[in-house]
Order: C-alpha cells, then sequence, then structure tokens
C-alpha cells in the first residue's frame, strides 16, 4: 500500500485502505460539509502517481472555472506539502511528475452539444478524480468510465459529491440500502470524521444551528442521503433566525399514544412513483395527532398499498372506525389513469375535494394547520402533535424500509415556499415548492385537513337568559 504524509482517521482510513488494498474500481465517497472528501482524494490520486510510475490520471470538476480556480490549487498544495516537484504542460493540459505520472486538469463542460465528450475522450487513463459528482451528468459519467484503459496500471475512479437525494443518479450507481454492484463502493463522511482538522467549536456551533433529526443535520452534517433543503419553511423557523416558526420540534414532536376508541383518519398522495399515506387521529379534546406514515421509493401503488395495509393493520389494530381520503387528481382526471379502481381492489373507500390542489385552498389549509400548531387543545396541550415513535415513520422500496421521519422533518424544515408566485385571479400568491419528497407527506396532511378537519371542539355558550316580560293587565289582558 502507498504512504501518505497525511494521517488519516476513521472512514477516511477505511477509503484509503479500500483503494489500494482491494478490487473496487468505482468509489462514490460522498460528503458533509467541511468533511475532507475532496483533500482525501487527492491525496489518493499523487499515492497513485508515486506508486505506479508512468500512470495517467484525470482531476476534474465539472465547470472548467470551478477545476482551476478550486480544486487545481488544493492539488498544487498538497503535492509541495509532500515534496514533488510538478511540471505544467500547457499544450496537452497536464501536471507532470519526477517518475513520468502525468495528471491531467480540466472542466469537463463543454459547449459542443454534437459532441459533449470531447474534453477528455482519446485520453487513455489508469484513474479518475471527479470532485463536486452531483453537478456530473449521468452520461458524462459512463463515458469517463470508459476512459480507464492504461495498460500495466489499477484502473480507479473517485466520485466525491456533496451528499445527494435517493432520486439522484449517484444514489442509484451506488445504493446506500443494498449491497453496490461489483467492483464498486460506497462511503459516507460526516464533517466529525474531519473534527482533528477544524477549528474546535465548529462542529458544536454547527450542531447548536442544525440539531440531531433535522434535515439539514442529516445531509450536512453527518453526511447520509436525503432530500436538500434549500428555502424559507412553511411552517418552521428560518436559518437566518428573522422569525421564529409554528413547528416547533421541541414541542411538537412526541409521545402519542394510539386510541382504539377513536376513528383512525389515513391520507394518500399517490406522489408518481413515491406514493406516501399518514394516519391521524383527532382526541376528544381537539388535539390532532399524527401517528406514522409511509413513504414509498420508486414503488407502483398497487404494491405499495398492500405494504401499507399491514403495517397499519400492526401499528394501530382494531380501531372503531378507519377513514380514507386521497389527491383528487387521481380518481377524477377524465384524461388520467383512475386510481380509484387500485384503490377499491385493496378495500379502500377514498374521499376527497376537488379543490384541495388549487393554490388558494392550499394556502388556506396551510393557515389553518399553523393555526393548530399554536393553539392548545380544551385540555390545555398543544392542539398539533406528530409522534416521535420511529417505528411508524418509514420510507419503503423494494429493497426493505428504514426510518424517516418524514412529517416531523417536512414540518420543520423541509416543506418550502418555492420563489416563483402563481396567480390567482389577477393576484399573485405563493405555493409550497414541489421538490419531489417533502411535499408528498405535506400533501397528505393538507387533505386529511381539507377532508375531515380538525378544529377543536368549542365549549358550549350559555344558553342567552330570556328576559321574562311582566303580565298585562286591565283591559288589553288576555281574556279581559
Amino acid at each position: 500500500m502507498a504512504e501518505s504524509r497525511t494521517l488519516f482517521y476513521g472512514t477516511h482510513a477505511k477509503v484509503y485502505r479500500a483503494v489500494f488494498g482491494d478490487d473496487y474500481r468505482l468509489f462514490d465517497i460522498e460528503g458533509a460539509v467541511r468533511s475532507g472528501k475532496t483533500t482525501l482524494c487527492l491525496e489518493i490520486c499523487l499515492a497513485l502517481c508515486q506508486q505506479f510510475p508512468g500512470i495517467h490520471g484525470l482531476i476534474c470538476r465539472f465547470s472548467d472555472d470551478d477545476t482551476h480556480k478550486l480544486l487545481k490549487p488544493i492539488w498544487r498544495a498538497i503535492c509541495l506539502k509532500a515534496g514533488v516537484q510538478i511540471t505544467w504542460n500547457s499544450e496537452e493540459g497536464y501536471d507532470e511528475l519526477p517518475n513520468g505520472s502525468r495528471v491531467y486538469i480540466t472542466g469537463l463542460k463543454t459547449q459542443d452539444v454534437t459532441n459533449p465528450y470531447r474534453k477528455f475522450r482519446g485520453l487513455t487513463l489508469g484513474f479518475v478524480y471527479n470532485d463536486q459528482s452531483e453537478e456530473l451528468p449521468h452520461g458524462v459519467f459512463t463515458e469517463l468510465f470508459l476512459r480507464l484503459s492504461q495498460a500495466g496500471v489499477p484502473h480507479k475512479m473517485l466520485l466525491s459529491p456533496q451528499t445527494v437525494d435517493e432520486d439522484h443518479w449517484i444514489a442509484k450507481e451506488f445504493p446506500a440500502d443494498r449491497t453496490p454492484k461489483p467492483g464498486r463502493a460506497y462511503y459516507a463522511l460526516s464533517t466529525h470524521d474531519n473534527a482533528h482538522n477544524l477549528p474546535p467549536n465548529y462542529i458544536a456551533e454547527m450542531e447548536d444551528a442544525h440539531p440531531p433529526g433535522t434535515p439539514i443535520h442529516t445531509t450536512l452534517i453527518k453526511g447520509e442521503r436525503g432530500a436538500r433543503v434549500e428555502g424559507d419553511p412553511v411552517y418552521g423557523t428560518p436559518m437566518d433566525g428573522s422569525r421564529t416558526g409554528s413547528f416547533l420540534r421541541s414541542r411538537h414532536e412526541g409521545p402519542c399514544a394510539y386510541d382504539r376508541r377513536l376513528r383512525l383518519e389515513v391520507g394518500l398522495d399517490f406522489g408518481k412513483h413515491h406514493p406516501c399515506i399518514v394516519a391521524r387521529q383527532v382526541s376528544p379534546a381537539g388535539q390532532t395527532r399524527y401517528l406514522g406514515g409511509i413513504l414509498g421509493q420508486n414503488l407502483h401503488l398497487d404494491p405499495f398499498l398492500t405494504a401499507v395495509l399491514q403495517h397499519l393493520a400492526r401499528w394501530f389494530p382494531d380501531p372503531i372506525e378507519t377513514v380514507w381520503c386521497c389527491d383528487p387528481a387521481g380518481v377524477s382526471n377524465p384524461v388520467g389513469l383512475d386510481m380509484g379502481k387500485t384503490l377499491r381492489g385493496h378495500g379502500i373507500d377514498a374521499r376527497y375535494k376537488e379543490d384541495s390542489n388549487s393554490p388558494a385552498a392550499r394556502v388556506a389549509l396551510i393557515d389553518r394547520i399553523a393555526a393548530q400548531m399554536r393553539a392548545r387543545d380544551l385540555a390545555g396541550d398543544e392542539a398539533l402533535r406528530v409522534s416521535n415513535d420511529q417505528e411508524h415513520w418509514i420510507r419503503l422500496s423494494e429493497h426493505g424500509s428504514f426510518t424517516h421521519r418524514m412529517v416531523a422533518s417536512a414540518f420543520e424544515s423541509g416543506y418550502v415556499w418555492d420563489p416563483h408566485m402563481v396567480s390567482v385571479g389577477s393576484k399573485q400568491m405563493r405555493k409550497p415548492k414541489k421538490d419531489g419528497w417533502h411535499e408528498h407527506p405535506m400533501n397528505v396532511v393538507e387533505y386529511l385537513e381539507a377532508n375531515f378537519g380538525a378544529q377543536p371542539p368549542k365549549k358550549k355558550a350559555p344558553a342567552p337568559l330570556m328576559r321574562q316580560s311582566a303580565p298585562i293587565r286591565g283591559d288589553m289582558a288576555w281574556g279581559a
């Protein structure tokens, strides 16, 4: 194994050993903010050059400007620190090491639509390193891998994206929920993995701003996959703290008891390939309790509903009544597929409101739900609660399931306003952003509110006292 002048610990050390000690050819090294992924990968590139004299490699980002202004200076600094003298060949665009190894440095993006691979086509390489790979189109990745054809040297391709969501092509090429294809490896680097290179208070300040359990903590500190959150939260507190949100996780998320004596209300969003259900109950005191939910990942509706009914029967057995509501677009669209037949095939009779998806109706429902978050029920407790039972919040795919506290995460920061307004009756109106993930559980919450309501019962006002008039006497009296 090649030795490095830099000491690596934890996951960094595992990645370094795997590149030189295993038969993997493709590496997805996803990282949180300040996780040290770029430095790690460039150290590996230098070690490959030193261990295999004459090897040809390519280091790149998608943009040529980012490659030369951001990536190349780090590479040159690592070489300088290691005492490796390099010579730049300006005609062919590579750094040459004293042992004959070459490292080409170029961005991959081109304006030539007829040949989008012209920047690297024709190169014969032993290794490729692409930084910020979430920017890389899938077709470029596939073509780039074919450049690994230099004889007599190992073939390695390193990708170092910031954490991606589950719909990104990188997540499909390097799945986290199952074993990747042979010759591939996926690693997630957290900010904690690079703690020894960071200021003492950096991680503490990051976690204070984004506590564990929040979407930003999951992706940008832990380095795990999840939906990216950017924008002004619909219910939560903005990152800049300019206002206090309606939903506060410390107040609204906690234990929620299921009561079989109460009606179980289940909402469904068809969600294309990400169907979603959320179950709730409303207490006699007017507290809305979101008890659990399931978000499908690339699942068709029929197998999703089969799994949903099994989970609901196990989580919430024998309720006095179960009622369903759903997205009107799937059952009242005359030109689309009628999902109602699929629902009825599973014994589900779902109600819906025709205008539930209209911008005006959605904003009105959001206002109503936000008001619940700021209210108390008749018993003096929060009028809205979200269960913190992790077993009752899951993301489900054909490969299995894992915990995904989708409603609390979306309430807190995932469900954001779209920067673009929508025109309704010549008036500009805000609308929530369609992100492909957080929108689905939030739409279900809105359907539940539209169809079943959760307005707290009002205390009966005392009956007004009827003023009794004095009896009429004299000539005008009754019977006179």
